[in-house]
């Protein structure tokens, strides 16, 4: 019978070790996910400012527009500055800049 005995208790060590293993194994993965995962809520408040940001710079622009602002600057092809004529000395000029008049 110690045949029989010692397979059987062989067969239940190997269990046993076994589980002890898968819970070894779960424990560590559980581990390295904890270290993994990432907190997005910062990402989330930068979205939300970039997008407010973004609203008052329109709104900052649309103003400017109403207002009659500085002109809409037009870049031609070859990426030079289209110059502008000034409606009270009618000399072009810059802009970006403003007239110096």
């Amino acid at each position: 019978m110690g045949r029989e005995e010692s397979a059987a208790q062989a067969k239940e060590a190997a269990k046993a070790q076994e589980a002890a293993n898968a819970a070894k194994k779960t424990a560590q993965r559980d581990k390295q996910w904890a270290v993994g995962v990432k907190d997005t809520s910062s990402e989330a408040e930068a979205a939300a400012k970039a997008a407010e940001a973004a609203a008052r710079a329109a709104a900052r622009k649309a103003q400017e527009a109403a207002e009659g602002g500085l002109p809409v600057v037009k870049a031609k092809p070859g990426g030079g500055i289209v110059m502008s004529k000034c409606k009270l000395c009618k000399k072009p000029f810059d802009p970006r800049k403003g007239c110096p008049c």
